[in-house]
């Protein structure tokens, strides 16, 4: 599996705009180079996976999300926290989940 830096990139930048952090403040907080951080959020360099897990952590978001694109518009409109949950139950499960869901909406009184 290759490694899609550039989209990588633009979801660490993206998730660091609508935290309102600057790249010097992001640079500064993880003892990186502002340069590296522009040329991280561009696609133009790769990232080490130790500094990968820095930057999640920094900005609160996951791994996987950052990773899996078909992810993008789900953590935007779901609770981390829920989220990190339901990820971490197998496909049974979260199936379960989904019907549960599905059937508190179906009955839910307005």
């Amino acid at each position: 599996m290759d490694m899609d830096f550039a989209n990588i990139g633009k979801r660490i930048q993206a998730t660091r705009m609508e935290n309102k952090i600057t790249q010097k403040e992001m640079a500064d907080f993880l003892g990186l180079s502002m340069n590296y951080i522009s040329k991280l959020e561009n696609g133009k360099t790769k990232i080490e996976l130790k500094t990968f897990i820095k930057i999640c952590d920094f900005l609160n978001i996951s791994i996987y999300d950052v990773l899996n694109e078909k992810t993008d518009h789900i953590i935007r409109y779901m609770d981390k926290d829920l989220y990190e949950l339901i990820i971490k139950c197998n496909l049974e499960k979260q199936k379960l989940i989904y019907n549960m869901v599905k059937l508190l909406i179906k009955n839910q009184v307005v």
